[in-house]
């Protein structure tokens, strides 16, 4: 078992996101989009929030609202469609 006492703390820096001046793990600053589901998924359509994927949609509301960057990493709705990753 790995003694967490001696585990190196990650190396957080600080950059302004929309805006916002935010903190982030250096080690995954601007990795979200490989991270989420949402951007593999067929059900995804960022560009069309009426059609968009409600949890999407709902998910990506509240990161707005509270300037976060939270990816979806499971989730019971993900069928694999276009990669949108890029956008």
């Amino acid at each position: 078992m790995e003694n967490k006492e001696n585990k190196p703390l990650p190396t957080i820096e600080k950059y302004e996101h929309h805006g916002v001046e935010v903190s982030v793990n250096s080690e995954f600053k601007g990795k979200h989009r490989d991270i989420c589901l949402c951007y593999t998924c067929k059900h995804f359509k960022p560009k069309d929030r009426d059609n968009n994927c409600y949890m999407a949609q709902d998910h990506y509301d509240w990161v707005i609202e509270n300037d976060l960057v939270a990816p979806i990493m499971e989730c019971p709705e993900y069928e694999p469609g276009e990669d949108k990753r890029d956008i």
